[in-house]
């Protein structure tokens, strides 16, 4: 196996300016530079990514841990970071944490192990005193936080609360009065603030709260299903149902057909988060639409910023990104049965 020493003979220059080369350093010469480029081609040479790492103090690395790799909201995401890390010169590392707390946290002590320069930890569920521990050894940024004062820390949100209120405002418009609501996991900042813009609605418009239109969700199409068809078995079911993500509404379609409902002329269904299913499906879903790849690209910004600042002062104020949402009409939308 090729050693840097048999490059930079390869090459006719120092080892330093191999370092140098490989260490993206602006002072060598454009000559050199393509030198030891040709020279590393032609011995087909691997750098030891770890040694770099002890030189400069940076390994070139980022980790993404995310709650479900299985819902398609998540690789879209995931697909976000990995463009804007990729253009940074940056790898990442994808970690699937499947919603426990365990796995979160072992796959962030993998991760500080392999030295990655920042971590972005999607819809975390641990707390700020571990994510302050995790900032003393490199960078983070978090995505729909949970119960933290995120005027600390680095963070990219979703404008969930006011995407939910255009989606429920569409269906009044539409005549309907009693709608039904499937939360997410309310553990969640997301899930929290889409139910608090349904109570908020109600109270709006001058609508009654009825607990039996409410059914908790995991995200999942089959508690989409699950529950929907709890709401469609009501003496006095709703005339519509939304759901607070694109997999519940899906399963709320197949409740709706097993009872021979005709959507949306008997039954009016909204989702939200606008996955690639949303407009598959038949009829086509009407979602609130969640800038998925945004929040991806948006995090590696957060985090370049970061990495890139000369201040590393982990205690200066971090910076808060909220992103809007867009309710996307289709076909499973319709005007109330007077």
């Amino acid at each position: 196996m090729a050693t840097m020493k048999d490059v930079a003979k390869a090459a006719g220059v120092s080892l330093g300016t191999v370092s140098n080369v490989l260490n993206n350093v602006p002072t060598v010469t454009e000559e050199n530079r393509q030198k030891v480029l040709k020279a590393i081609k032609e011995l087909k040479f691997i750098p030891n990514t770890a040694a770099r790492t002890l030189k400069t103090k940076t390994s070139k690395s980022i980790g993404l841990v995310i709650p479900d790799i299985t819902n398609p909201f998540y690789p879209e995401l995931a697909r976000g970071v990995e463009d804007a890390a990729k253009k940074a010169g940056l790898t990442v590392f994808l970690c699937n944490n499947d919603r426990n707390i365990q796995k979160e946290r072992e796959y962030i002590r993998v991760l500080i192990e392999k030295n990655v320069d920042g971590i972005i930890l999607v819809k975390p569920n641990i707390q700020a005193g571990e994510i302050d521990e995790i900032r003393e050894k490199c960078e983070v940024v978090l995505v729909d936080i949970n119960n933290i004062d995120d005027k600390e820390y680095d963070v990219v949100n979703v404008d969930d609360y006011q995407g939910t209120l255009n989606g429920l405002n569409i269906l009044y418009e539409y005549g309907h009065k009693r709608i039904g609501f499937i939360t997410g996991l309310l553990e969640s900042q997301s899930s929290r603030y889409r139910y608090e813009a349904y109570i908020d609605f109600l109270k709006e418009k001058g609508l009654e709260y009825d607990e039996a239109l409410v059914k908790k969700g995991s995200y999942d199409w089959y508690s989409g299903y699950k529950a929907g068809s709890e709401l469609l078995r009501l003496l006095d079911a709703p005339t519509a149902i939304f759901a607070s993500n694109d997999l519940m509404a899906i399963g709320v379609l197949k409740a709706a057909r097993e009872r021979r409902l005709n959507v949306p002329y008997d039954l009016s269904v909204m989702g939200c988060d606008d996955i690639d299913m949303a407009s598959l499906c038949s009829p086509q879903l009407t979602t609130v639409r969640q800038p998925k790849y945004e929040i991806g690209t948006a995090s590696v910004e957060l985090l370049l910023n970061r990495l890139n600042s000369t201040d590393k002062n982990r205690s200066r104020k971090g910076k808060q990104i909220e992103l809007k949402t867009e309710v996307i009409m289709r076909e499973s939308v319709g005007y109330a049965k007077t």
